[in-house]
């Protein structure tokens, strides 16, 4: 899939609700308002073991932080840094759910054609994954993963072991060959 420009982007987003609207709605959906700057998230964030490397700006509390300070920000590779495992939100005191938060910015930013720092299906071309993670998987020494499973989403795969299921099947076809039907149980 070929990336898109720039200008289409910036038309994409012009055409839905203003940006800074969608993230102050995400932001009171998801309890980010009630952030009380503990750490709890930074601390606990995985990113370091995932990625072999750790920076605030990557972190929760940075993303939130920056969108604060500039809420069309969106172009940095920090929001695509987030894995949504849930650790930040296990250990959160005031509930804040900063993975629903970012996958909805995430889904919004996608839908407003933006593509530098998302993986998409090789199939059907829907939105995959951010393309580090994606990368990071890919390349990992220890991962048993096939490229093309890992590139192609849910319902693709679903749809290809669907196919695979009826083909392999021994259930008659059209004008099929006689003796092939279910065995009733009598």
């Amino acid at each position: 899939m070929g990336e898109t420009s720039r200008d289409s982007f910036d038309e994409e987003r012009n055409s839905r609700p203003e940006l800074r609207k969608v993230i102050e709605e995400l932001f009171a959906a998801n309890g980010l308002n009630y952030c009380l700057e503990c750490g709890k998230c930074s601390a606990l964030c995985p990113m370091l073991e995932f990625y072999g490397e750790y920076s605030y700006e990557r972190s929760p509390r940075g993303v939130v932080e920056q969108l604060i300070i500039d809420p069309e920000g969106t172009e940095t590779e920090a929001l695509w840094y987030c894995l949504a495992c849930h650790e930040c939100t296990r250990y959160c005191p005031s509930g804040v759910t900063f993975q629903n938060f970012i996958i909805g910015l995430r889904e919004d930013l996608v839908e407003r054609g933006y593509r530098k720092h998302a993986r998409f299906c090789d199939v059907c071309g829907s939105y995959l994954m951010p393309a580090k993670e994606f990368e990071y998987l890919r390349k990992r020494p220890d991962s048993k993963l096939d490229d093309g499973l890992l590139a192609t989403c849910l319902r693709c795969k679903r749809e290809h072991y669907r196919k695979v299921v009826h083909r392999s099947a021994r259930w008659p076809k059209e004008g099929g060959a006689k003796g092939n039907e279910p065995v009733s149980q009598s």
